[in-house]
Parts: C-alpha cells; structure tokens; sequence
C-alpha cells in the first residue's frame, strides 16, 4: 500500500512536468513565429516592399498574428528610426505573446525633404 502511494504520487509529479513542458514549448513555438514574421515585416520595409511608416495589420497567412509598425526621426539626418511588434491576436490568446524589432535605416525621403 505504502509503494502504490509512493508510486501515484511520482506520477502526479511527472504529470504536472509533462504539462509544463508541453506549454513552455508551445510558448516557444509560438515566439519563434512571431520572430521570423517581425523579422520578415523589418526585411520588406528596409527592401522598400513595404513603405516605411507607421500602421499595424494583421498577417494573411497567420491571420491570429497582428503587427504594428512605428516609424521615428531620432536626431541624426538621413535616418529613420522603424520599430515593428509582432503579436497574437489578444481576443484569441489569454497571455499574447509579443516579439519587437527596432532599426535604424536610411530616411527613404531624405532626399527629398533636403532638396525643399
């Protein structure tokens, strides 16, 4: 009796283990996603696919990802600060995730407003 007492509490432990490491790797899953897809949104605004100012959308092929671009002038001329946060949807995720991305890359309309 004394064994089979020992024996379920071991398996309440190793239970609760299992448990914790399925959510911890779904976690990280999850942050890795919305690392690439940050990562991915900062490539096409740099590569000029995508105009570098502030807007948010959601993703088409992760529709329960959305993103938020932010662009800045810091002090130096020619350049351009651009944050994008990428993040699950927080009316389909209890504890949403969120991944940010800050660069500094050339002011595409640097040229232009110097030559006004």
């Amino acid at each position: 009796l004394m064994s089979l007492l020992v024996l379920v509490v071991a398996m309440t432990g190793i239970s609760s283990l299992i448990f914790l490491g399925r959510y911890s790797a779904a976690d990280a899953q999850a942050m890795t996603q919305l690392q690439l897809l940050c990562e991915t949104k900062m490539e096409s605004i740099v590569a000029g696919v995508d105009a570098a100012e502030s807007g948010s959308g959601i993703f088409e092929d992760h529709p329960d990802t959305m993103y938020q671009v932010t662009t800045d002038k810091p002090g130096t001329p020619g350049l351009l600060s651009v944050r994008v946060k990428t993040y699950q949807n927080p009316s389909n995720f209890d504890n949403p995730l969120e991944f940010t991305l800050v660069r500094w890359v050339p002011d595409p309309n640097f040229a232009s407003e110097s030559a006004q």
